[in-house]
């Protein structure tokens, strides 16, 4: 995956994203006791720029378990107005 990729590869592997439903990221933080979080992006192409940014910052300390397109269980939405509401981390 993106662990191998040269800065060139990744920024075009960004770049390629297209899809505007919302993606999701699981990420298991090492230097955090093996911690898993979740983020919640507006694109594909945001979530993949947040792998990017992560990855860039310390590769040995981050591993990324999954990246897929969000369910709509799993995007909060506004209880009055009804619109999406993304948040950093779920």
């Amino acid at each position: 995956m993106i662990e191998s990729y040269s800065h060139e590869q990744l920024l075009a592997w960004v770049n390629e994203a297209s899809d505007p439903q919302p993606h999701i990221l699981f990420v298991s933080l090492h230097q955090r006791g093996g911690k898993r979080e979740s983020f919640l992006h507006r694109s594909a192409r945001d979530a993949r720029g947040h792998m990017m940014m992560m990855h860039c910052f310390d590769p040995d300390l981050i591993h990324f378990d999954n990246h897929r397109p969000a369910t709509p269980k799993e995007i909060a939405r506004d209880p009055i107005k009804g619109k999406l509401l993304f948040e950093e981390s779920l």
